[in-house]
């Protein structure tokens, strides 16, 4: 693994770091095409078709999609020593909103089926604005499609994790039976704890299990702020992260990840770029879905 960074924006958290920084485990890859149903919450319009398909835990994405109401909330920094940062108080929209584009990591939760998901949408005013949210009070109001990547037997189940003080996903097997992946592809399924370098973590995460290429397919989290390619800062210190598209290749340099993100402020703004390779620490941590090409 390359030399850990020295970032320029850093957080304190209340409890002792883990030293598996980063937490992965591969199955055989499960693709599934579906139809978010109206009239459902999105935690429902989700997890019922995924069961049947027998998708016990992955990613979700969708785009245009409307909902009404829209229950959300949206990265705010912490008022005690107890969490590095936190979240806003609930937010609503009654009327309808239009879900710009959005994903979700799908999981359990006390063994029943959990998601947590971050999205970018239009407001009522027609601004782009984003945040975590409430899945099961948040209403499917046109059905529109969705695409999830994900396996089956294994899941990205709820633990408390001293270190951040939060009850987090981890990467979980629901068996001691692990299927060798038909015709060698798979998908990861990863956590990324705090202070590691995002891009770097998920080339990490290939390195781990011997993949070349793959494209991230899940990616919901947080991020210190954010260094940009192109030079943009964002010194935020509390911001929420989706991938709008992500690859890792083996180049001349060695692996390689390109992340271009959407990432969402404590106002609820959006800011989107490619991350800069070295620059971006997690916040709380980072749920990675990769896919084997």
């Amino acid at each position: 693994m390359s030399a850990r960074p020295a970032f320029a924006r850093t957080v304190r958290h209340p409890g002792k770091p883990d030293p598996v920084r980063i937490v992965t485990l591969e199955a055989p890859a499960l693709n599934h095409d579906f139809t978010l149903q109206a009239g459902r919450s999105l935690r429902d319009a989700m997890s019922i078709p995924l069961a049947q398909a027998g998708l016990d835990g992955g990613t979700v994405r969708f785009e245009n999609l409307r909902v009404a109401p829209l229950h959300f909330l949206m990265p705010a920094l912490a008022v005690d020593d107890q969490h590095a940062a936190f979240y806003s108080d609930p937010h609503s929209m009654e009327e309808g909103t239009l879900i710009e584009y959005a994903v979700a990591t799908y999981g359990r939760k006390d063994g029943e089926p959990f998601v947590h998901c971050h999205a970018v949408w239009l407001d009522r005013n027609g601004e782009r604005q984003g945040g975590h949210l409430m899945m099961d009070k948040t209403i499917v109001a046109e059905s529109g499609p969705a695409q999830a990547w994900g396996v089956h037997d294994a899941t990205m189940a709820t633990r408390y994790d001293p270190e951040t003080n939060f009850t987090l996903f981890h990467p979980t097997r629901l068996s001691d039976t692990v299927h060798p992946a038909a015709h060698g592809k798979r998908v990861v399924l990863a956590r990324i704890r705090p202070d590691e370098d995002l891009t770097m973590a998920v080339e990490e995460a290939c390195r781990a299990h011997g993949i070349a290429h793959a494209i991230v397919r899940g990616s919901v989290g947080s991020i210190i702020g954010a260094d940009f390619e192109d030079g943009r800062v964002l010194e935020d210190r509390a911001t929420e992260i989706l991938v709008r598209s992500g690859e890792v290749v083996d180049g001349p340099q060695g692996l390689r990840a390109r992340l271009e993100i959407g990432l969402i402020n404590p106002q609820g703004k959006v800011c989107e770029g490619v991350l800069a390779r070295g620059r971006n620490p997690v916040l709380i941590c980072f749920e990675l879905v990769l896919e084997e090409q």
